[in-house]
């Protein structure tokens, strides 16, 4: 009872410690973001399993050139006549009296305790070298397809990253926004009270405050779902408080660019796929190999104790007919070729087309925030102008809170715009081989 209280109370004590552990905030840059979700994203165990699996591949093809060792041990009692004379023989206790007719067709049950060491060497193996051949182009590939999926983690941990620091920022421009339209509330409720304006815009008032108080739950919960896509990209569990190091900004240098490693994967599949009709063809050819065995032959369970016999030889291997089935695997050999070869073009070209749109993109965006920066200068300016004109009773409370609301919105655009600009240009990057930043 003792012992099972006392393992309910660790249990409880390490599960607060991981809790906390998981309460614990964590801090990190954007560069910290993607370096942690090159090695945890959950996208990445497929595809790493999936190298794993064709270098392993790779390494079982190295059969070809390797000898293979291999042991056999019997252990038998039998009256066979040919078996018996056998074992008599590979024991060395044949004698003169086992020739005998009678002994020869009626012996005596005898047994035998053999052990056997073979070893067999590949010499001419011309469908075992273009196998290996294809294993090689195979796990190539697979290291390739894992280094773009690298990259491709690492641009989802970015555009997470500032996904989560946009949502907090949008909760920042609303904030500001409530606080002056809660200023602006109280300035109209004290002006009403000295009978300067209606009860119309106390209300209009009320309702700007009412919309930003909405607007800005929505932005909160934006903002926590925005945390935890970041998290799981990190391989995370969701709901750890996240401290957001680096603000949203445009990099000062252009985007990088480099080898398409997709491209260079489907070349290593498109060798892979040669090599492998060349491993068909191959099977019309002949195999050559030595061989060498060592044999241990006696009556009792002391097997290496016997006489012991050895063999060694060479054996050419070659069936050249085999009822039409390796022409049927060398067709469909050619066309997983075929299809692999369309597959690299056309994989190609949408490269291309990627290239050019995420060129575009990028151009586009930051025309959009040059536009967003001066849009919202106008709209701060036009601001500041309806307040004097509002205190000075020229301008009307509708006409305040629309300016007002116009200068948010132009902040939150911005903010969009800046998104937009900064995923553009890791997209750019990405489309032209390069890791994104």
């Amino acid at each position: 009872m003792r012992r099972a209280a006392l393992i309910a109370l660790c249990w409880l004590a390490s599960s607060g410690a991981l809790s906390a552990q998981s309460r614990e905030p964590l801090s990190l840059g954007v560069s910290e973001a993607m370096a942690r979700a090159r090695s945890s994203h959950p996208d990445l165990a497929r595809i790493q399993a999936e190298r794993r699996g064709r270098e392993a591949d790779a390494r079982g093809s190295l059969a070809t050139y390797l000898p293979r060792i291999s042991t056999d041990w019997s252990l038998v009692r039998t009256d066979d006549p040919v078996a018996v004379f056998g074992a008599k023989l590979r024991q060395g206790v044949f004698a003169a009296g086992d020739l005998a007719l009678d002994a020869l067709n009626h012996p005596s049950a005898v047994g035998n305790s053999g052990v056997t060491l073979t070893v067999e060497q590949p010499l001419v193996a011309p469908e075992g070298w273009a196998g290996r051949k294809a294993a090689l182009s195979g796990a190539e590939a697979g290291r390739l397809m894992e280094a773009r999926a690298i990259q491709l983690v690492a641009f989802d941990a970015l555009q997470t990253y500032f996904g989560a620091v946009v949502a907090t920022a949008r909760i920042g421009v609303l904030d500001s926004a409530l606080t002056a339209a809660r200023q602006t509330l109280g300035q109209v409720q004290s002006l009403r009270r000295e009978g300067v304006v209606t009860g119309v815009d106390e209300q209009l008032a009320v309702a700007r405050v009412s919309e930003l108080e909405a607007n800005r739950a929505m932005a909160e919960a934006d903002r926590l779902g925005a945390v935890d896509r970041l998290l799981l990209a990190l391989g995370e569990p969701p709901g750890r408080p996240v401290v957001l190091l680096d603000s949203i900004d445009l990099p000062v240098v252009a985007p990088d660019s480099g080898v398409r490693l997709d491209l260079a994967a489907l070349e290593r599949v498109v060798g892979a796929r040669d090599a492998d009709r060349a491993r068909l063809r191959a099977q019309w050819l002949p195999n050559v190999g030595a061989f060498g065995s060592l044999a241990w032959n006696q009556g009792s369970f002391g097997a290496f104790g016997g006489p012991r016999h050895w063999n060694a030889g060479l054996v050419v291997r070659w069936t050249p007919f085999r009822g039409f089935q390796d022409v049927a695997q060398a067709a469909r050999a050619t066309a997983e070729r075929d299809r692999a070869v369309a597959d690299l073009a056309a994989q190609e070209r949408a490269a291309s087309a990627e290239v050019r749109a995420a060129a575009a993109r990028y151009r586009a965006s930051l025309a959009a925030v040059a536009a967003a920066d001066r849009a919202l200068e106008s709209a701060a300016q036009a601001s500041r102008i309806a307040t004097t004109r509002y205190q000075g009773g020229v301008a009307t409370i509708s006409e305040l809170l629309n300016v007002r609301a116009a200068e948010s919105s132009q902040r939150l655009a911005r903010l969009d715009a800046l998104f937009q600009a900064r995923i553009a240009v890791a997209q750019l990057a990405l489309a032209r081989g390069g890791d994104p930043r």
